[in-house]
């Protein structure tokens, strides 16, 4: 080696000690300031892995709020293999869930049914985890069946929508006794919200929608509302109801399951006002800090502000674009309600592949 590159390689490696710093060394609460600040899963395992003083510095039982991820599942198939995608990392996990079947994401947690010859209890199951719980009603759902698009579940308020032929039936508590009630919806059944100690319904009746209310401390159903800007089944708009901190919003989504450019996809968000003395729908411009997910299951809302770097007024989609010679790609848009523009999001490369975006939903991860 020449004298020049000699010194040179000296003077690099007298630098690079100078400069070399002891992660495991650094103070506690610069950790829990950068542990606060991952709302990724798969970042907060692995800054917990690094070492002891990592891993007490970023407990379990202060894990950070975590963004909403893209999960996906087979069709009622056994041995599911889960698909996890988090747009926080761009990074994607795969969870194995063996002999049962999979109804979609609730909250934190999967809704899974044994596949066995034997009758068995659903139950839910925390993906990161591995986690099991037991199924939290007290009353059989007797004949009904679980599906996807219409069983809704809220553990606080705990209610729950099942299947029995052509009608849905939709079980909750009424406060005064603490028991489970049966109602059947002769109707078909899209959303339910629980606001202001109400429940709402989203029927499509005939070919127009309304809004059923029932009161939970008797069971008591109240007048009913129209749902805004009703539209005929033939439109097939996606409707949500969502109950917010900024109260019941109905989320109308003029978004067909396949489209040529996913610009063409629209949302309205309505705010009921004024029920029941003077029930009326508010066209928002905008719904500030709330950020909205919708898929082909489900929507809630979060708060932009309890995340990093993560912009609210915004609502995060699901779709399917239709790709000349190619047949369609599915993808992931994010509707800013302020600007009224729409962008494709970075997603997997596996997204829909062998699988349809109704197998596709948003997921709390909880760990």
């Amino acid at each position: 080696m020449a004298p020049l590159q000699k010194k040179a390689r000296k003077a690099y490696n007298h630098n690079h000690t100078q400069t070399s710093v002891n992660w495991a060394e650094l103070h506690p609460d610069m950790l829990r300031i950068i542990s606060s600040k991952l709302c990724d899963f798969g970042s907060f395992v692995k800054f917990r892995a690094v070492c002891k003083s990592w891993r007490s510095a970023a407990d379990l039982s202060e894990c950070p709020r975590q963004f909403p991820c893209l999960v996906d599942w087979p069709h009622m198939q056994q041995n599911t293999t889960l698909r996890v995608y988090s747009p926080a990392s761009c990074t994607s996990h795969i969870f194995q869930v063996p002999n049962a079947l999979c109804y979609g994401p609730f909250g934190g947690e999967l809704l899974m049914k044994p596949n066995c010859p034997m009758k068995m209890p659903l139950f839910y199951l925390n993906p990161l985890t591995g986690v099991k719980t037991a199924f939290p009603f007290e009353v059989q759902l007797r004949n009904s069946r679980p599906t996807g698009a219409y069983w809704l579940h809220s553990r606080i308020d705990e209610f729950a929508v099942g299947k029995e032929g052509l009608r849905h039936v939709f079980y909750f508590k009424i406060s005064e006794n603490d028991e489970w009630t049966r109602k059947e919806i002769d109707d078909k059944l899209r959303a339910v919200a629980y606001h202001d100690h109400k429940y709402f319904l989203l029927e499509a009746r005939n070919v127009h929608l309304s809004v059923l209310v029932i009161n939970k401390t008797n069971g008591a159903e109240l007048p009913s509302i129209p749902f805004p800007n009703s539209f005929t089944s033939l439109n097939y708009p996606f409707n949500y109801l969502v109950a917010t901190t900024n109260g019941l919003l109905a989320i109308i989504g003029f978004k067909p399951l396949f489209v040529k450019d996913l610009k063409d996809c629209r949302f309205e968000v309505h705010r009921q006002e004024n029920y029941p003395e003077n029930p009326h729908w508010t066209k928002l411009n905008g719904i500030g800090d709330l950020i909205l997910f919708v898929d082909h299951f489900n929507c809630f809302a979060l708060k932009a502000s309890d995340y990093h770097c993560f912009e609210g007024n915004c609502i995060y989609f699901i779709s399917s674009v239709q790709k000349p010679k190619h047949g369609s790609k599915h993808v992931i848009g994010r509707f800013h309600m302020g600007l009224n523009t729409i962008e494709e999001l970075s997603g997997p490369t596996w997204f829909g592949k062998g699988n349809s975006t109704v197998n596709s939903a948003w997921f709390l991860p909880s760990i």
